[in-house]
């Protein structure tokens, strides 16, 4: 049975408890309303907002107390009310660049080079005649690791300017011949080897225009610098994108000063409408304790730190796709417990077993190196625990930061756990739900829920539709309830992201983000979850998507 319907068998009225309502007037009130908000009690009929903070949450009669001549009221006929999402796993300018480049896998399509090579050829050409001012031509799309005759097709594209496709994982890079000699990578070996181990090459040695991971890094840094004018523009359609989806606050898992910059440069404008918490980190390479990563670091904490803009995380990589742990144990633990004892918070990227446990023993070490405190680690993906380290999360206070779009696909061993959700939960500790957008797409926290409560599989170009379900998953009692999978959208994502103080909850006094949704996903059976959408999204007391 729902919440919301055993309140009303009860013969409990909404909005019957509320924190006192402060005398000052409202400039908005929201009356009418399936109000959820995360906290006690779970439910209200109104909200009401002065500037950028919520005045007052309760009944109808109670919150109009706060009304004057000047204050906007809106009926909201029922709809749902939910706290400002937190995706606690995101990587903005990626996402960005797909939506104002030329992406080919959406929800509604997905244009490969292996099943459709003239489309994919002449989709690529299309792009790159009606933006001729673009001196390097991105696209997102999914191919496989190994395609060939690679650098034919990309060639074939575009011919005239550096090319560089984004896999939609964001592991891969594939290039075309004049990225290849912008980035400078030949036919004879890289000088780092690290990098050249990631290039891939064919059985003559040519680079076949795939860069793995680490690689990806070397045509990165050949790429021109971006006018922040274009930097601006580009991550302002990533932001009003999150916006839509009901996305409030974003923690950003790659990147650091550049992308800072650029943030600050929106903010600067007076465009901001995303809470960004920006991490250190790039795919699939190794942090190092030198004198400018830490000064990079400390410029970065000491600059922003404020509700809109912060950064003071440090993401790091424990195995990759397809590779594996990346670090040597002894290294790890010592840049954790130093990092940790300087106040940084810690993310470490685990897919696999070997590196959860290697994320764990890093954050044990640094516990009893540092002793316990409010650090709140955080694992993320998580999609394969060993039985024998689940019960770590919780001694360790470790939080899982994980994403219902990539679930239960693994086809392991026996007794391996899958996107071990519920067990986690069970054990105490802390489960956050998250996109990685745009490793996922589109980054829908509805979506999420739907997928977390039916342990259904979606892939983006199925326009939402389910190609998995209950009878397929091999651990579907995994599932957890829809409450519980919105509360890891909201209250517990904003304690991840250590601003449970200010967000996550829809209570007096605290910051006015707020998402109204089409319809009440706690009363709507689980399998149409999908079914409602964001119809508008307040950030701080602004409207910043949709209509009231």
């Amino acid at each position: 049975m729902h919440i919301a319907k055993r309140f009303l068998k009860a013969g409990l009225l909404l909005g019957s408890v509320v924190a006192p309502v402060a005398a000052q007037a409202s400039d908005l009130i929201l009356v009418n309303g399936r109000i959820y908000t995360a906290a006690a009690p779970k439910w209200a009929e109104a909200i009401a907002v002065t500037g950028n903070t919520i005045e007052a949450v309760g009944s109808n009669a109670q919150v109009l107390k706060t009304r004057t001549a000047k204050t906007q009221v809106v009926d909201l006929k029922g709809q749902m009310v939910i706290p400002g999402v937190t995706d606690n796993h995101t990587h903005p300018w990626f996402g960005s660049l797909a939506l104002t480049h030329l992406n080919l896998t959406t929800e509604f399509q997905n244009i490969r080079p292996d099943t459709n090579r003239a489309e994919y050829i002449a989709r690529i050409k299309a792009y790159a005649a009606a933006h001729p001012a673009e001196p390097i031509i991105f696209v997102r799309s999914e191919f496989d690791r190994h395609p060939g005759p690679a650098l034919a097709i990309l060639d074939e594209a575009e011919p005239n300017k550096p090319l560089v496709v984004h896999h939609v994982d964001e592991h891969w890079l594939w290039v075309n011949s004049k990225a290849l000699a912008l980035a400078g990578i030949t036919d004879k070996p890289l000088p780092d080897p690290l990098e050249e181990s990631y290039v891939e090459r064919d059985a003559g040695g040519h680079p076949t225009g795939v860069l793995d991971e680490a690689a990806m890094e070397v045509m990165e840094r050949a790429l021109p610098p971006m006018p922040m004018d274009e930097q601006v523009r580009i991550l302002e359609a990533g932001e009003h994108y999150l916006n839509s989806m009901g996305v409030t606050s974003a923690a950003a898992m790659t990147g650091g000063l550049d992308e800072l910059r650029a943030w600050d440069a929106i903010r600067k404008r007076g465009e901001l409408t995303l809470r960004v918490r920006q991490s250190f980190g790039a795919v699939a390479v190794n942090h190092h304790m030198t004198d400018k990563f830490l000064a990079d670091l400390e410029l970065a904490r000491t600059t922003w730190h404020d509700d809109w803009l912060s950064a003071n995380i440090v993401k790091f990589f424990m195995d990759g796709d397809p590779t594996p742990p990346l670090y040597k144990a002894a290294d790890y633990n010592a840049l954790v417990k130093e990092l940790d004892k300087r106040g940084y918070y810690m993310v470490s990227h685990a897919l696999t077993p070997e590196g959860v446990k290697m994320a764990l023993d890093g954050y044990q070490a640094a516990q009893e190196a540092n002793g316990q405190h409010d650090a709140r680690f955080r694992l993320t993906h998580g999609e394969r625990i060993n039985p024998e380290d689940m019960p770590r999360l919780a001694k360790l206070h470790v939080v899982l930061s994980t994403q219902p779009a990539f679930c239960c696909e693994y086809d392991g061993k026996p007794g391996q756990m899958d996107n071990p959700w519920r067990s986690v939960m069970n054990t105490g500790a802390t489960v956050v739900f998250d996109s990685d957008w745009p490793c996922s797409w589109p980054p829908s926290p509805i979506d999420g829920i739907e997928q977390a409560a039916n342990r259904w599989i979606y892939r983006q170009y199925d326009a939402r539709g389910p190609v998995g379900s209950l009878k397929h998953d091999h651990q579907p009692g995994e599932a957890v309830s829809p409450e519980d999978a919105l509360i890891a959208y909201t209250r517990t994502a904003a304690y991840a992201n250590h601003t449970e103080a200010k967000l996550g909850t829809l209570e007096a006094g605290k910051l006015a983000d707020i998402v109204v949704l089409t319809k009440n996903i706690l009363e709507l059976p689980k399998e149409q979850i999908s079914s409602a959408r964001v119809s508008a999204t307040i950030v701080g007391g602004k409207l910043v998507y949709g209509t009231l």
